[in-house]
């Protein structure tokens, strides 16, 4: 995010004396059809909430000329957002509907495309939905001129992407049926890259053993020192969280640790879990999102058949 705010302070962007910048802006304020002009991000657009700017460029870079077609289409992206599928997904989806405000285009760099498709891609395809043509990398360069990842996962940092999961409903019914193991216990011991957890209950639907004895998972399965802030803690009363699948070698490797949470969301998450149906839930969020007059895929593409 340091290029946005590198632009944003930019002495020369902001010097009234500009004649070329003054005269652009005043082209992009004007309210002649299909002119880019500058207007306040509506609160009603969630994905691009808590941007580091305020305004956005209209028409944006996916050619919405109107907000409230840019509020609808933006909809359908909120819950791959959700799903925590790539740190900077917020990022690259923003710098297409509501791109920064500035004299031009400011496209993403293929860079951050290629991360965010990366992470995101295989989480869309379990449920039915390829990566839209809309979004193909190859419409974008690498350069100084673009917006580059920020959160790129660097090749000697560990990948303890269990720890860094978020708690919203969408990614915990996600884990929920991608893990074998599924369980909300107490944390016993913490090496550098295992726990053991004891006290534990199964929360998947037919498990008759329901207490689960203690059990070790390791925090990833690249064997390396693994630090997890979520069991930074002295509270050994608490309760976690954690979904796991078993490995090659059969081990347990965690997909997402939190924190037992009292929050509306969590909470219809764990009880939807007794009737979740995993094999019909890709068929349900494509038959809801067809519902919706508004959905992307409608725009650029059909699904497969179901």
């Amino acid at each position: 995010m340091y290029f946005l705010v590198s632009l944003l302070s930019s002495s020369w962007f902001l010097s009234p004396s500009n004649a070329y910048l003054s005269e652009s802006w005043s082209l992009m304020s004007s309210d002649r059809p299909n002119v880019p002009k500058c207007v306040d991000i509506p609160a009603n657009l969630t994905l691009c909430q808590n941007m580091q700017y305020t305004q956005m460029r209209l028409p944006n870079l996916l050619d919405h000329d109107t907000l409230r077609e840019v509020v609808d289409a933006a909809r359908d992206w909120e819950n791959l957002l959700r799903l925590n599928c790539h740190p900077d997904t917020q990022l690259f989806l923003c710098s297409l509907y509501a791109p920064i405000c500035l004299d031009k285009e400011i496209l993403p760099c293929r860079s951050l495309c290629e991360a965010v498709k990366k992470g995101c891609e295989p989480r869309m395809s379990v449920y039915g939905f390829p990566w839209p043509e809309m979004l193909s990398c190859s419409r974008y360069e690498d350069g100084d001129m673009c917006i580059q990842p920020v959160n790129s996962l660097k090749p000697t940092e560990p990948a303890c992407s269990a720890c860094k999961q978020v708690a919203t409903y969408e990614n915990l019914v996600d884990n929920f049926c991608r893990s074998t193991l599924v369980v909300k216990g107490k944390v016993g011991s913490v090496l550098p890259n295992s726990i053991k957890v004891r006290n534990a209950r199964s929360l998947k639907k037919g498990d008759r053993r329901r207490s689960v004895g203690d059990t070790e998972i390791h925090l990833s399965n690249a064997g390396r020192e693994c630090p997890c802030e979520v069991l930074n803690t002295n509270d050994k009363s608490s309760r976690v969280l954690i979904m796991a699948s078993r490995d090659a070698h059969g081990h347990y490797v965690a997909n997402l640790i939190v924190p037992w949470q009292k929050e509306k969301q969590f909470k219809r998450a764990i009880h939807h879990f007794q009737r979740l149906n995993c094999h019909s839930l890709g068929r349900e969020i494509r038959e809801s999102a067809r519902r919706r007059p508004h959905a992307y895929h409608m725009r650029t593409h059909d699904l497969p058949p179901l």
